[in-house]
């Protein structure tokens, strides 16, 4: 084969290889998509345990039941109960994220004797005094945000995707507080390692990171330490997963905003 004919061969072998690797590689809709579903995962219960530690090191501890379900029409459902210490006993959250339709979130403070509807507007406040928002406990709606997958590299141990989600609109992005979220996700997992919160002008405003991965199910896995650290305010919450179980048949019924007064 001829020099010419050769260099032509290999660069045509090269590009096709190229165009391959990149084919390969997953959008970023569909790697957020895939850590949204956690496989072969319909319902989780767990035990958690929330560490509030403010900028001088002082710790407030608070233990809660979850509960969580893909619903049959696509409604992706969480319950979160506070058990103790005895100022937030009896304190649960509903969150309702509906592929069709408006979304809902309740609080119930036994202290007011009824639920209280989040509006929109309140999704980026604290989630009873911690460093997470009520959007970030809540079920994530992928359609509110452009994802972008940026790149792959390694973190740590792991191989990651590299990728930035964006409020698709200005009401998105007021509500939820920050402009736009980096995101490094576990190839191998497809669990979150870390994020970033930034705002209009590009700060970082909150730090996320996910550690101690477990296997629930199939295709299924969980980080079950979860920390959002308040850049702006120095404090830090740690959530913990303990008691973890999945596919147990909790009903939909489960997850009804009379549910939230009982004990």
């Amino acid at each position: 084969m001829k020099k010419s004919s050769l260099f032509v061969f290999c660069l045509v072998c090269l590009v096709l290889a190229l165009a391959a690797a990149a084919a390969a590689e997953p959008s970023g809709r569909d790697i957020i998509k895939r850590l949204d579903e956690m496989g072969s995962v319909k319902d989780m219960t767990a035990d958690l345990e929330m560490r509030i530690v403010n900028k001088n090191g002082l710790e407030r501890v608070r233990q809660l039941s979850m509960a969580s379900k893909r619903g049959t029409d696509g409604t992706r459902k969480v319950l979160i109960r506070f058990l103790a210490p005895a100022d937030v006993k009896g304190t649960g959250f509903l969150s309702l994220s509906r592929t069709q339709g408006e979304d809902e979130s309740w609080l119930y403070l036994p202290a007011l004797g009824k639920p209280r509807r989040i509006a929109a507007e309140e999704r980026s406040s604290s989630f009873m005094g911690s460093d997470f928002s009520y959007a970030d406990i809540g079920m994530l709606k992928i359609d509110d945000y452009r994802h972008t997958l940026l790149r792959t590299e390694r973190l740590g141990e792991d191989e990651v995707y590299v990728g930035e989600s964006v409020p698709v609109s200005d009401a998105i992005r007021r509500a939820d507080g920050f402009a736009k979220k980096v995101w490094w996700i576990r190839k191998e997992t497809y669990t979150i390692a870390k994020a970033e919160f930034l705002d209009v002008s590009g700060k970082v405003i909150k730090a996320f990171s996910a550690t101690e991965v477990v296997k629930l199910a199939e295709d299924a896995w969980l980080a079950t330490r979860l920390e959002m650290r308040n850049l702006n305010t120095g404090s830090r919450t740690v959530l913990t997963f303990k008691n973890i179980k999945v596919n147990t048949g909790v009903s939909d019924d489960y997850f009804t905003v009379r549910q939230l007064t009982r004990s």
